[in-house]
């Protein structure tokens, strides 16, 4: 009896201190912002000057991006894993520590590509999967049922603000530096040591945990307004079995793929290439930040109209535009032709990605969300390895990067396509 009276208490003291939802959301968004936007982003122009300083080819500094990019989504599903057994807190810390301990090398000991291969590829990687979108996105589930798309929409956000943030903020501390690449890798070393501390302090598992509930409401009354409002979010028990038999899941899979390439490719090889155009290293590098910055539109549009109808036909859309933005890139000569890629690049795979983690959970609840989003990320991550490593190993042909962005851009042709006419999936009756 005592046991349950104090239990009230507890619940009663949570919800009048005010649903933790939103504290948590802003610590996983700056924990998003120093894990995932800096080194994401930031290394783009760090490793434009350390080709240069080493004397390295297009085509191993796409080898040096791409196993970079396996290991930030390969890992996916042992991430889930980790979640699901050691929590959201602790699986975030641990990719903080990997992030460190990686850059932390890249500052002192990198003067090899393999050494890059190993510091930048595997550790940063590493982290980068275990200590941000993939745990951030599995413990917001749990507190957000009603305003999940809007609370996927802001978490996302960080990676884009922290991008921006990253690529002017390196490009000014390298040049500061007597343009030592090194000197960013310091930067990020700190940042992520500051995430560490932010997710050992701040993440709390479940609503249960302070006694509370999703979206600060009782989770019955939630799912009553979804089914009275015909609502996509489903009220079925997926399991992670359940879901892969399905033919849905794996086209939505499938339609990310080029957007996943076309993504790894552009931060690989699209510095190398804005130069070659005639651009300047800061001119170049301004079309990072115009991305980042340019993916919080989508952020807004995805906070806006995610709740009210299917995510799934805005992330057709995104993808359309990122096709055209691969595109536009090829012969981006002009200043207003960088802005223009840059902007439908931003939007494209900034929506692309949020709304890849909406539907879903939305189509197939929390419960299997971490494992079937771990699968999703790390199958679009083995195809993407390889669009940066193909653009430099043609270009080190003398074909140029036409090709590959051509070839990338009609997958997200096609994939928005299949996006727009795929149903909702449902159980079938026993």
């Amino acid at each position: 009896m005592s046991n349950g009276i104090d239990s009230e208490i507890r619940g009663t003291a949570s919800t009048r201190a005010g649903f933790y939802g939103w504290a948590l959301l802003a610590a996983l968004w700056f924990v998003m912002c120093f894990n995932l936007g800096f080194p994401a982003y930031g290394q783009a122009i760090m490793n434009a000057v350390m080709r240069q300083t080493l004397g390295l080819d297009r085509q191993t500094l796409g080898i040096i991006f791409s196993v970079y990019i396996a290991m930030s989504g390969v890992p996916g599903p042992l991430v889930a894993m980790s979640v699901n057994r050691l929590g959201v807190r602790k699986t975030l810390v641990l990719g903080s520590f990997f992030i460190i301990l990686g850059a932390v090398l890249m500052a002192t000991w990198v003067s090899e590509w393999w050494q890059a291969v190993l510091a930048l590829g595997i550790l940063i990687g590493a982290g980068v999967a275990t200590g941000s979108a993939l745990p951030s996105q599995a413990g917001l589930a749990r507190w957000f049922v009603r305003r999940r798309a809007l609370a996927l929409a802001i978490l996302y956000s960080a990676g884009a603000i922290g991008g921006a943030i990253a690529a002017r903020l390196l490009t000014k501390v390298i040049e500061h530096a007597d343009n030592d690449w090194r000197a960013g890798w310091w930067v990020i070393a700190g940042l992520s040591s500051v995430a560490a501390l932010l997710a050992a302090v701040f993440v709390k598992e479940s609503p249960e945990d302070l006694g509370q509930v999703p979206d600060g409401k009782r989770a019955d009354s939630v799912a009553t307004a979804a089914i009275r409002r015909g609502a996509f979010v489903t009220t079925e028990v997926w399991s992670v079995r359940d879901a892969i038999t399905r033919p849905t899941y794996w086209l939505m899979v499938v339609s990310l793929v080029g957007g996943s390439g076309g993504y790894s490719l552009y931060l690989a090889q699209g510095v190398p290439h804005l130069i070659d155009l005639g651009h300047t290293l800061e001119v170049a590098s301004s079309s990072i930040s115009i991305m980042t910055i340019s993916g919080l539109v989508a952020k807004v549009i995805l906070a806006t109209l995610g709740d009210r109808i299917d995510p799934r036909y805005l992330w057709a859309v995104f993808t359309a535009v990122f096709g055209l933005g691969l595109v536009l890139i090829v012969d981006a000569r002009s200043y207003a032709m960088l802005v223009a890629f840059s902007v439908c690049l931003g939007i494209g795979f900034g929506g692309g990605v949020v709304c890849l983690m909406a539907v879903l959970s939305n189509y197939y609840g929390v419960r299997a969300f971490a494992s079937l989003s771990g699968i999703a990320v790390a199958i679009n991550t083995g195809f993407s390895v390889i669009a940066p490593w193909v653009g430099g190993f043609l270009f080190d042909k003398g074909m140029g990067y036409g090709g590959t962005f051509y070839t990338v851009a009609v997958w997200c042709f096609v994939g928005a396509a299949v996006l727009f006419l795929l149903k909702p999936p449902h159980k079938r009756a026993a």
